[in-house]
């Protein structure tokens, strides 16, 4: 795809999502009306303009997707077209004799270098499914061993309730330069208090109540001290219907052996999944499929992913701005 018809691409997004605001716009005005007021509007009308703001949601996201795909593929055509640029560079510098050791009939100089990667911003965050909360409270059952102790419990309670944040140098994982610093959170309710800021269609989860029933609750969280014979530490399963999250199970294993920086981490990372989020493609993110521990907090790619996905946008992606 062209420049020019990646522009167009745009500005056909650009006019989609002020179609959406409209539309949302005039629903919402009807939903705030008195039920006198609203026997009084055509219900039919208001069925089709919740009907036409779906069907552009779907629409946008089919657009974000294919704008990402004409980027890739023009970052890698401009690429490719600098390629024999700096390879006529190396030549002329004389670079090539550290490359081409083989061919050389002496031994190279010795040069002492370093260097600096920065990650391009555009990794993303898949979202799933969403909750559809009435008063934004989520209940979460604790389901325990007997070995578990109630230091273990106060350290996962700790990963949902913390509302601390730390900030942390973005050289530390390749996001910036030394001195660049990013604010971290500790907890996802500190996270997704900063998240509910943004206005959102459905409800972000701001509010968690611990309750003890067996399988009473919407997250119910198992701590098991076996082994998963696949070799994880976290798993969840959620149970949806029509993009709606009803009910998440997260299970932790062999959490004897874990530290308490293991078992917080973990937890946030499968915590994350219980929300509505996927994996990340930043390999230092929390929710990357694999976890790196350097710094194992949730990231603002993962506060804007929530409110991406809290926005109706299941199934989608949140590119991450840093």
């Amino acid at each position: 795809m062209s420049e020019k018809s990646l522009a167009r691409l745009k500005d056909h997004l650009d006019l989609m999502k002020k179609e959406l605001d409209n539309t949302t716009s005039q629903i919402k005005q009807f939903e705030t009306k008195s039920q006198a007021e609203k026997k009084s509007i055509d219900t039919i009308n208001v069925k089709t303009l919740k009907r036409h703001e779906d069907e552009l949601v779907q629409e946008i996201s089919k657009i974000q997707k294919e704008i990402k795909k004409s980027r890739s593929k023009i970052l890698l055509i401009a690429e490719i077209a600098v390629l024999p640029v700096v390879f006529l560079m190396l030549l002329m510098s004389g670079v090539t004799d550290s490359i081409f050791i083989g061919d050389s009939k002496e031994p190279p100089n010795v040069l002492k270098t370093k260097y600096f990667t920065e990650n391009l911003r555009g990794d993303t965050v898949d979202v799933w499914k969403s909750w559809r909360l009435v008063d934004s409270k989520i209940n979460v059952n604790i389901l325990k061993s007997p070995r578990v102790s109630e230091h273990q419990l106060e350290v996962i309670r700790n990963s949902i309730m913390s509302e601390e944040t730390q900030e942390f140098d973005d050289s530390l994982v390749h996001k910036g330069p030394k001195g660049s610093k990013s604010t971290y959170y500790v907890g996802w309710a500190g996270a997704l208090k900063e998240a509910s800021k943004q206005e959102t269609k459905y409800n972000i989860p701001t509010k968690f109540e611990f309750v003890e029933n067996n399988g009473i609750g919407d997250i119910i969280i198992t701590l098991s001290n076996i082994k998963d014979s696949d070799g994880y530490t976290g798993y969840t399963k959620s149970v949806t219907q029509d993009n709606e999250i009803l009910k998440s199970f997260i299970t932790i294993y062999d959490i004897s052996n874990l530290t308490d920086d293991q078992l917080e981490t973990i937890l946030r990372h499968e915590f994350g999944h219980a929300l509505g989020l996927g994996h990340s493609t930043a390999t230092e993110d929390l929710m990357a499929p694999t976890i790196d521990m350097t710094i194992p907090y949730i990231s603002d790619c993962n506060i804007d992913a929530i409110v991406n996905l809290y926005n109706a946008n299941e199934d989608s992606q949140t590119v991450c701005e840093k």
